[in-house]
């Protein structure tokens, strides 16, 4: 039996051949399972490296585009300011303009006492028409070298208020010819009504203290209008409604007389200013 039997050395040279191979195979697929892994970290880092990076990508361009919109926001904003300034400033030098422009028509200011008005005034809401006054020879009224003229008495005639802006709005243009005193208080009484606008500049009349200006018959309403206003409130006083009274049937009187023109008919003219009649005696 002895022949049958391995020497113990025999048997563990083999057992250490053995375990070497399973060594080296164990070492190999080991290193190839580590060179798999790295590859496929490789690729995951790639792969989320360009996913980041696109993310980033596409981050950026919306803050790019965010910065432009709040730069466009900005730009409007700032245009807006700039014009909302100009805006005031035009309004300010508009507002001074009419200020001066209103001293200046009233003659900036009048000193002494204002002029007589007339005792006894009429119904604005139902004036009846005046009789035009008796014009003598050198009268304000009167064109030189006229003899005086008396106007024949006509039946009196009913006008409402409506009636009287309704004839004031087909007039073009109406010179108005009366004291700076008188003027500066209607310019007072008109500015209140929208429709009021300040005329051109003021001219001497026949004399140092009259006043000529050409109101148009937008602004003939608003004078009217407010003047009538005054004329009938409470809150008033006598003098300012004594003053409406008058100035509302003067203009009244002669706006509804005007007619539609016709070849070289002569403009609309109001005259405020009542004289003594002249003395023919010699």
């Amino acid at each position: 039996m002895a022949m049958f039997r391995r020497p113990i050395n025999e048997q563990r040279d083999e057992t250490a051949e053995e375990l070497t191979l399973l060594r080296t195979e164990f070492g190999q697929e080991l290193r190839t399972g580590l060179a798999e892994l790295r590859g496929l970290n490789t690729d995951l880092r790639q792969q989320l490296g360009a996913r980041l990076e696109s993310g980033l990508q596409d981050v950026r361009d919306e803050l790019r585009d965010l910065h432009r919109e709040l730069n466009d926001v900005h730009k409007t904003i700032t245009e807006a300011r700039r014009e909302s300034e100009s805006l005031r400033l035009e309004l300010e030098t508009a507002r001074r303009q009419a200020a001066e422009a209103r001293t200046e028509f009233s003659g900036g200011g009048a000193e002494g006492p204002m002029p007589p008005v007339a005792a006894s005034v009429p119904d604005a809401m139902h004036m009846t028409t005046a009789q035009p006054p008796v014009l003598d020879k050198g009268s304000a009224q009167a064109p030189p070298d006229s003899e005086p003229q008396v106007q024949a008495s006509t039946p009196a005639i009913q006008w409402t208020l409506d009636a009287v802006l309704e004839q004031a709005a087909g007039v073009s243009a109406a010179d108005l010819i009366c004291h700076r005193d008188a003027w500066a208080f209607i310019v007072e009484q008109g500015a209140r009504n929208a429709h009021f606008r300040v005329p051109g500049l003021a001219t001497s009349g026949d004399d140092a203290e009259q006043t000529n200006v050409t109101l148009s018959g937008r602004t003939l309403i608003a004078v009217l209008s407010a003047l009538h206003t005054t004329q009938h409130s409470d809150a008033t006083s006598r003098e300012d409604r004594a003053l409406a009274s008058t100035y509302y049937s003067r203009i009244a009187s002669v706006i509804t007389d005007a007619l539609p023109a016709q070849g070289d008919a002569t403009r609309t003219r109001i005259v405020i200013d009542d004289r003594p009649p002249v003395s023919t005696e010699q």
